[in-house]
């Protein structure tokens, strides 16, 4: 328990000295960059479903963005994840900055128990703990603002840990963690991460189960109950998702080079070496192809060299099978740069539905960190390095001493103009000038480093201890790369207080449509007609983008406004917004805007969306006058001179209660976005004994009222929860159970 204790502390140590000064009364610094998701996504979802679980309200449905859009279901809303909890306890900035904080802990923890249960040496698994923690493809999520990311990966280790202990063991304990690590995944928030580690992971086990002669039935049987228990689990988060993405834009397969996109760019392997060499976080922005937290692989140069020299020389369980993990992951991190891209995009079920595959990176530096502590333990064990890995070391810091100087003399126009050829870059011309220096001060800092490697293991042949600091060497090249990397604003930064005293002062139901960080309107309590996130429903993103002029078929959550259609006065837009970043100014732009309730006595009836978009564009189309729906409404409504009235008398994230008095049969239009989650029921004191809730506009809801005096109450109640809350109920109950009775076994075993 000793070595356990002293690395599970000193990896707390290096935590701290990472992240002390967010850590204890931040006030409103938080860890990430102003321009990435902490501050356009995850701040303002952890605030507002957190705020509303602690008022007892599990928000299915988040009423500010988009015009409406499912929350709970949105598996990114991440309620469920317990690390999270920490939202409810803690202020906005420090609940952020702890739950980044221990989430990186956990990913040296479970790595560490990964390599220290392979029997490395215990300062080599520590070494391997790390590195984990520190390296670009788990770091560099941090200044990216991706809390659900950060989340996610500390358990992709324990998952490796839990299928190589339950095939070398048979113990049914590890059954169940390989259950709580597949259910966590589920629960953080990022499906994208969990089927391709699912890939990965299944990839693995079924090489390691090749090289059993005898029990595979049995060994497979353990390694699939890791997801059939997972999904049992986490069945309340999962069913619902799935219900709500058949609701959303994820519903259908994604275009070919939509999914193509975001893959880790062939000429970025060099950033095994030189993490800087396209640019950084801090220092020189990136100019590379697409964003460098999916295109960077660093993992340090001495952890480099140890995992090369761990895969030669170290003798392990199921190496060939971690050898083809490193293979194949690599192979899916590039993308389309090669055909297996494009054969799993048409063959493989789910593939196409996911973009990103950069992502796939994080697996394969996974493996190569175990590697290195191999390496590490090699070296340990045989209590010298061999003259002839010393020797190629030195090549190698030459090799990189030679390509400095030459890149210091290239035509550096012409490396620079072949990337944004590409079009996969997001790079501002004006800071291109100093690029060439400072990839150059990274082949540099990279050859010191290798001549300091090598020095250490020409004194480790002399002197065994010396060992310890090539370990250390290591440990410091990752942890001063995230260091410089680590970067954090405050949240006052991101929420203008001129549109929030402008909004405080000029209250109504209107919407607004904020040009530049649309999800701050659910921490300022407004409604917004657009929104940063995949989740938007597919009727309400195919009628924006058709409002700009575009495809509805290629519509996704990313949409530039230009052409301000009218009819977004339809969806209550009554202000746009545009800010000036420079001087975080504001300036609006006025529009006429619909009520949140309608009474019309006219109405169309179209049954596919291109016939009813057709009927929107016609200029005698007057949302204020007629409603299209897409059937015959019963009762049939009557145009009158006055139709009546209709208000809302209460409501909260997840319902509407309308109290109406009609003087004739009328369609109730409600201005929100339409979801098949949504019913409509009668309340008491109303004349009508039933009502359906329909889709008016192709994107909005309507109910058909008979003449008289109404009670409805409209719920967004999703079938999937119910049945899975008492899935997971019974699930977590049966998991609990087991492990106390496997315990007690065990235990009973050992003392006797």
């Amino acid at each position: 328990m000793r070595p356990l204790g002293t690395a599970l502390g000193s990896l707390a140590l290096l935590n701290v000295a990472m992240f002390w000064d967010t850590l204890i009364a931040p006030g409103s610094r938080v860890l990430g960059n102003p321009g990435a998701d902490l501050a356009q996504h995850f701040l303002w979802w952890r605030e507002f479903g957190f705020g509303e679980l602690a008022k007892g309200n599990l928000a299915l449905w988040n009423p500010y963005i988009f015009s409406g859009a499912p929350f709970f279901g949105n598996t990114q809303s991440a309620l469920l994840y317990p690390l999270n909890w920490l939202f409810l306890a803690l202020p906005l900035p420090l609940a952020t900055n702890w739950s980044i904080a221990l989430n990186t802990w956990l990913l040296g923890t479970f790595m560490f128990l990964w390599a220290s249960r392979r029997g490395l040496h215990p300062f080599a698994a520590f070494v391997c703990g790390a590195l984990m923690m520190f390296s670009a493809p788990y770091f560099l999520h941090v200044p990216a603002g991706h809390l659900n990311i950060v989340s996610l990966l500390p358990w992709i280790p324990l998952l490796f840990l839990a299928i190589d202990e339950w095939l070398a063991s048979r113990r049914w304990i590890w059954c169940l963690i390989g259950m709580l690590a597949v259910a966590m995944q589920s629960l953080s928030g990022q499906p994208q991460y969990v089927y391709f580690s699912g890939l990965v992971a299944g990839g693995y086990a079924l090489l390691r189960l090749l090289e059993r002669r005898e029990g595979r039935a049995v060994a497979a049987a353990g390694l699939l109950s890791f997801y059939a228990g997972g999904v049992l689990l986490a069945a309340v988060q999962l069913l619902v998702g799935v219900q709500a993405v058949e609701e959303t834009i994820r519903s259908r397969p994604l275009p070919f080079q939509f999914a193509a996109s975001f893959n880790f760019p062939p000429e970025n392997l060099i950033t095994f070496v030189v993490p800087g060499f396209f640019g950084d976080v801090t220092n020189q922005p990136y100019w590379g192809r697409w964003y460098l937290w999916e295109a960077c692989g660093f993992i340090g140069v001495t952890a480099l060299a140890l995992a090369l020299y761990g895969m030669a020389k170290a003798a392990m369980a199921g190496k060939r099978a971690l050898i083809a993990v490193v293979a194949v992951a690599l192979l899916l991190a590039l993308g389309d740069a090669t055909p297996l891209f494009r054969l799993l995009f048409d063959w493989l079920p789910l593939f196409d539905r996911f973009r990103g595959v950069g992502k796939f990176m994080f697996m394969a530096v996974l493996v190569l960190v175990l590697f290195a502590g191999y390496g590490l333990d090699q070296i340990l064990r045989e209590r010298a390095v061999p003259m002839r890995a010393v020797a190629i070391g030195g090549v190698i810091a030459i090799v990189l001493f030679i390509a400095a100087s030459l890149i210091g003399k290239l035509d550096w126009n012409l490396v620079t103009t072949a990337v944004l050829a590409t079009g996969q870059t997001y790079a501002d011309m004006r800071t291109l000038s100093a690029s060439q220096a400072f990839a150059t001060l990274g082949l540099v800092i990279a050859g010191l480093t290798v001549c300091a490697a090598v020095c250490l293991a020409l004194w480790a042949r002399r002197e065994p201890r010396a060992v310890f600091l090539l370990g250390a060497l290591a440990i410091a090249e990752v942890f001063a790369f995230a260091r410089i990397q680590r970067t954090t604003f405050g949240t006052t930064q991101v929420v203008i207080p001129e549109l929030r005293d402008f909004l405080a002062s000029h209250p109504g139901e209107y919407r607004i449509l904020d040009l530049w960080n649309p999800n701050t309107a659910m921490s300022m309590r407004a409604f917004d007609a657009w929104g940063y996130d995949p989740g938007v429903t597919r009727r309400y993103a195919e009628f924006m983008q058709w409002s700009e002029g575009a495809d509805p078929d290629t519509a996704t959550n990313y949409l530039t406004f230009r052409r301000f259609h009218p009819l977004l006065s339809m969806l209550r837009v009554k202000y746009v917004v545009a800010v000036e970043t420079n001087v975080m100014a504001i300036h609006l732009r006025e529009l006429p805007a619909l009520r949140r309730l309608e009474l019309l006595g006219s109405y169309q009836v179209h049954r596919r969306r291109d016939e009813i978009l057709r009927a929107m564009g016609q200029a005698s189309f007057d949302p204020r006058r007629e409603v299209i729906l897409e059937r015959k409404p019963d009762p049939v409504p009557v145009a009158a001179p006055t139709q009546g009235h209709a208000s809302i008398i209460r409501e909260g994230t997840d319902f509407i209660e309308v109290a109406a008095e009609v003087a004739a049969p009328s369609i109730l239009l409600i201005t929100d976005a339409w979801a098949p989650g949504w019913h409509a029921m009668p309340l008491q004191g109303s004349s009508q004994n039933r009502y359906e809730l329909v889709p008016a506009n192709y994107t909005l809801r309507a109910v058909a009222l008979d003449r008289g005096k109404h009670r409805l109450r409209l719920e967004y109640a999703p079938s999937a929860l119910y049945a899975g809350a008492v899935v997971s109920l019974l699930a977590w109950a049966a998991w609990i159970g087991a492990a106390i009775v496997l315990w007690r076994r065990e235990k009973a075993s050992r003392d006797g």
